[in-house]
């Protein structure tokens, strides 16, 4: 994997991610990059002076990261490769940006549990990011820790089978771990249960993996549920979903459904882009 980036606003939740991004770069062996943008909030509880302009506001975010670099070399020493990124704009387009022009093997971001209002209207940066960048998103819940990710469930429906790039990061993953990897097929149509005929192209890019085929029961208009209900049954210390740009409507669907399963998902969720 090249390198990792973790998302920063200096909050409780980034914390949780920056940590879980810094073992996840240590144990692949990968340079660690902090990203943090700077900007306005446009709607905040939280007192500013307007006096203050957009150089005081990046100067006070640098003392911030300082600190945050310190502390982060403190806590892991030289077995941490950090660098870090500080840059006047809004988040999700800087993180573009810098996946843009480097080489980049992942992008690592927390996400809070909000009120279904914020969950709706404003989501979260991982949420808005999945599927626009050209590599994973990994989105880290507040109470999540880095481990081996022994099981893995993968889920999908028979309509949108996944190939491409995409694909290599999650076959490096399964082979790092070990892991057992979990094909959970799941759509909002009947369809005849236990016909892999049509997974043969992705059985055979997973060739040496430990892997098994799981068919949901047909839920209307319960995809998300149903994935989250196997998770919890079988304990999988990752869900791994692909996001997908085909048209207008699809990416509206395709949004929705990842943002109501990062907000509920105990475990980290992996959004990997199958762009076509």
């Amino acid at each position: 994997m090249k390198t990792i980036i973790a998302a920063t606003d200096f909050t409780k939740a980034s914390w949780n991610a920056l940590r879980f991004a810094a073992e996840m770069a240590i144990d692949f062996n990968t340079d660690l990059l902090i990203v943090h943008a700077t900007h306005i909030p446009v709607v905040s509880d939280v007192y500013f002076d307007l006096r203050m302009t957009m150089d005081d506001w990046k100067a006070e975010d640098q003392i911030q990261m300082d600190k945050l670099l310190e502390r982060m070399r403190k806590k892991y020493g030289h077995a941490l490769r950090i660098q870090s990124k500080l840059k006047i704009g809004f988040g999700p387009d800087v993180i573009r940006d810098t996946v843009k022009g480097g080489k980049i093997g992942a992008v690592v971001m927390g996400i809070s549990h909000t009120d279904k209002f914020n969950q709706v209207v404003f989501g979260s940066t991982g949420t808005d990011l999945a599927g626009t960048v050209n590599c994973p998103v990994v989105i880290v819940p507040e109470k999540a820790r880095y481990k081996q990710w022994k099981t893995i469930a993968f889920a999908f429906d028979q309509q949108h089978i996944p190939v491409g790039k995409a694909l290599k990061v999650l076959f490096e993953v399964a082979e790092l771990h070990e892991s057992k990897l979990h094909f959970v097929n799941v759509m909002d149509t009947p369809f005849i249960e236990g016909d892999d005929s049509s997974l043969k192209p992705l059985y055979k890019q997973f060739q040496g993996v430990d892997y098994k085929t799981h068919f949901l029961p047909y839920r209307p208009n319960m995809v998300e549920e149903a994935i989250l209900e196997w998770v919890r049954r079988h304990k999988a210390s990752l869900l791994v979903m692909v996001a997908r740009q085909h048209n207008i409507l699809w990416r509206m669907f395709n949004e929705r459904m990842t943002k109501k399963i990062a907000f509920a998902s105990k475990v980290p969720l992996v959004v990997l882009s199958d762009k076509r």
